[in-house]
């Protein structure tokens, strides 16, 4: 599954298109809150059955500073619409 958002009536595609979808027509389908994750409890037993999580020196300082890059960055975009929309 691709998942995709509308955004002023362009789709906007959140995850990688499949090479083998090339030339091909794909046919867009709404999800409801119903059904946003439909094999979201399938995942989750995945992920428990990996067990813990263990990180290898200095990976927490790095995971850290990615998290307050990510986060600077949405609060940078979040300002620049909120300036486009005055």
């Amino acid at each position: 599954m691709v998942r995709a958002r509308i955004r002023r009536g362009r789709v906007e595609v959140q995850d990688p298109i499949p090479r083998a979808w090339d030339g091909q027509t794909v046919k867009l389908i709404l999800l409801t809150p119903e059904d946003a994750l439909p094999d979201l409890p399938e995942r989750l037993t995945a992920l428990h059955a990996l067990g813990p999580v263990e990180f290898e020196p200095g990976e927490r300082a790095e995971i850290a500073a990615a998290l307050g890059h990510t986060d600077q960055l949405s609060k940078e975009a979040l300002r620049r619409l909120a300036n486009q929309r005055r």
